[in-house]
C-alpha cells in the first residue's frame, strides 16, 4: 500500500494507484497544480501527466524520467494531443495519466472515447487516472462517480455544489467555503473528512 505524507503523518492511503481515480477540486490559484506535482513526485509509478496550461512543468522535474513523463501540448492543437495521448496511454497500460485541468477537454455530459475509454475501464490495464480541474460543474458524470479520492480546495459556487454533491456528500463540500488559501480536505469515500495543511512547494 502506498503512503503519502502531510506534516510526517501518514493521512493519505492509495489502495492502488494503478486503478483508483483521484479529483482535485477548487478555484484557481489555490494550490490544485502544486497538490498534483505534490502528489506525482510522492509517487514511484509510472505516469503520464497532460500539462494543459503549462504549469504542471513549470519548475518540477519527474523523479524517474524513464517512466515518468509530462506533456506540453501546443495550444492550438491540444484537443488532437490529447486524444493521441489518451490512446496511447491506454495501448501502454500500468501507468498513472494525470490531467491538469480535465474540463477544457469535457463537459457534465459529453467527454471525448479515448478519455472516456480510460476512466470506464482503464483499471483493466492497470491505468490510474488523477485529474485537476477549476470548475467541477463542467466535468462529466463519470470522471466524478468514477473518483475513489478527493481533494477539495475551495468549493463554494452553487452551481459547482450542486453538482458535485451527486457525488460527494454536501457537507464535505460546504466544509470547504472557509478554508484558507491553499488548505484543502481530503476525501476518500466513505471515510470521514480530513483538513489539510498546505504541502510543500513544488518549483
Amino acid at each position: 500500500m502506498e503512503e503519502l505524507y502531510f506534516m510526517s503523518r501518514p493521512l493519505i492511503q492509495f489502495s492502488n494507484p494503478l486503478k483508483d481515480c483521484v479529483g482535485i477540486i477548487g478555484m484557481r490559484q489555490d494550490g490544485k497544480t502544486n497538490l498534483l506535482k505534490w502528489l506525482l513526485n510522492s509517487t514511484p509509478n509510472r505516469y503520464t501527466c497532460f500539462d494543459t496550461l503549462g504549469q504542471v512543468s513549470k519548475g518540477f522535474t519527474p523523479l524517474k524520467p524513464d517512466i515518468q513523463k509530462i506533456i506540453k501540448p501546443a495550444w492550438a492543437r491540444r484537443f488532437q494531443e490529447f486524444d493521441k495521448v489518451c490512446e496511447d496511454v491506454w495501448k501502454e497500460g500500468n501507468q498513472i495519466f494525470s490531467i491538469d485541468e480535465v474540463s477544457v477537454f469535457c463537459n457534465k455530459w459529453e467527454m471525448p472515447d479515448p478519455l472516456n475509454r480510460l476512466i470506464s475501464m482503464g483499471g483493466n490495464r492497470n491505468i490510474g487516472v488523477w485529474v485537476t480541474t477549476q470548475r467541477v460543474a463542467q466535468v462529466h458524470n463519470n470522471i466524478l462517480a468514477n473518483c475513489q479520492y478527493h481533494f477539495i480546495f475551495k468549493t463554494f459556487l452553487p452551481q459547482d455544489v450542486e453538482w458535485y454533491s451527486k457525488f460527494v456528500p454536501k457537507e464535505v463540500i460546504l466544509m470547504s467555503k472557509d478554508l484558507p488559501r491553499f488548505h484543502f480536505i481530503y476525501y476518500q469515500l466513505g471515510r470521514d473528512p480530513i483538513i489539510c495543511k498546505p504541502v510543500k512547494l513544488m518549483q
